[in-house]
């Protein structure tokens, strides 16, 4: 089902299941409580046998064509990571029966798969034992690269918990993307991203970024804009924000450097390393 907006036409995720949801119901979850618009010719086939669902902490629009998560949208408070960051993780992967069975990924598509089962809204971001269960479900995970996943990925999520907790709260996109055109599968049918991406909206300071990164041990990051990331994927991930927002590109923390979360701004980097330089000159002189 399609709608125009603009010069761009919207296709909206189906939800004509008994047991399936709106994500209308669970709004709390999105900025301005929007959801994102697939857009364009690949946000059609992305809208293909999607399914809406809503959790303890989190919402989801799920692919039935790609068995994954398409998205998963939170929104993040200074108080929820504290209480995140109190609670011990318990993991208890599970099929989401909720889904029609012909669309559900399974436990044993993963097993000896050589993937990981990628969060995309972590459970480092739970704040109870009922968001932490649901984090668990099939719906929420993706095959993802291990090194990726212990690696540079952790990394990407606990500096977005960095800037929730400096700045009291945000509105945050993770999805993935398939592009290319061989895309890998496991077990029955579940296909392999290409890509990972999150986004990250700081309403104090009305500010959003993007994370974008192969779905590989390369450790390549890209930081663009929510206008490109429409462009490559067909997912407008935050539509209530303005064209000016969407199209700047703001610069993330670097996921090398966790401590840049900290500072006082998002480009503080080039400040320390002028300081870093003059300390060095100075012991030079002495």
């Amino acid at each position: 089902m399609g709608a125009t907006h603009g010069e761009q036409e919207i296709f909206l995720g189906q939800s004509n299941q008994a047991n399936a949801q709106n994500l209308a119901s669970c709004s709390e979850h999105f900025h301005a409580n929007t959801v994102p618009q697939l857009v364009g010719s690949k946000g059609q086939k992305l809208a293909r046998q999607s399914h809406e669902l809503c959790f303890h902490g989190f919402a989801v629009l799920y692919s039935g064509v790609s068995r994954t998560p398409i998205y998963a949208a939170q929104h993040l408070t200074r108080e929820r990571i504290h209480q995140a960051r109190s609670l011990t993780r318990k993991d208890n992967f599970h099929e989401e029966t909720r889904l029609p069975t012909h669309v559900q990924a399974k436990l044993n598509d993963y097993r000896r798969s050589g993937y990981d089962r990628g969060h995309l809204a972590p459970n480092g971001d739970m704040a109870n034992l009922s968001q932490q269960f649901d984090s668990f479900s099939l719906a929420n995970i993706a095959p993802q690269n291990g090194t990726h996943n212990r690696g540079l990925w952790q990394q990407i999520e606990r500096d977005t918990r960095n800037l929730a907790l400096k700045y009291g709260e945000l509105y945050v996109i993770t999805g993935v993307a398939f592009q290319g055109r061989q895309i890998a599968q496991i077990g029955d049918g579940v296909l392999v991203p290409s890509h990972f991406f999150k986004v990250v909206y700081v309403p104090s300071i009305n500010r959003a970024g993007v994370y974008y990164t192969p779905n590989d041990d390369s450790g390549t990051i890209e930081h663009i804009s929510l206008s490109e990331l429409s462009t490559r994927t067909g997912i407008n991930a935050m539509p209530s924000l303005s064209p000016q927002e969407q199209s700047t590109a703001f610069n993330m923390p670097a996921s090398s450097d966790p401590q840049q979360a900290n500072n006082d701004g998002w480009d503080n980097g080039w400040m320390r390393l002028i300081v870093m330089i003059l300390e060095f000159l100075i012991g030079l002189l002495r």
